[in-house]
């Protein structure tokens, strides 16, 4: 039984590489491995952010959800980039790594997106 469940774990790892490889060729497979980390990470950080919690008032939640999707989904575009392979491979296997990794991408590309999220939201 263990045996069958482990043949079934690695398929569906197999096929899920697989479609990982097929989508998206601008990035690496480590790249879109680690980027719902780094997309996650970056709704955590805008909802710690005072200014961002305060923008509720302004757009309604509806909305600020909506940007926040918006600006994490440029961050997990943008933040990977420029990244050595070192890096993005050690942070696959070492956890302290990848939050590390993940905090300092997040932290370099925010400011970024979110500037460029709400130019194009609000013209």
């Amino acid at each position: 039984m263990k045996n069958f469940l482990f043949w079934i774990f690695m398929t569906g790892l197999l096929v899920l590489l697989v479609w990982l490889l097929i989508t998206d060729s601008k990035y690496s497979l480590t790249q879109k491995i680690l980027k719902p980390a780094v997309e996650q990470s970056c709704k955590t950080e805008l909802n710690q952010s005072k200014i961002w919690q305060s923008t509720a008032f302004f757009v309604g939640k509806t909305r600020q959800t909506e940007l926040q999707n918006q600006i994490c989904t440029c961050v997990g575009h943008h933040a990977l980039k420029d990244i050595p392979s070192k890096d993005l491979l050690n942070a696959l296997v070492n956890q302290s790594a990848k939050k590390k990794l993940t905090k300092q991408v997040v932290f370099n590309s925010l400011s970024g997106c979110t500037q460029e999220v709400l130019a194009l939201s609000f013209k």
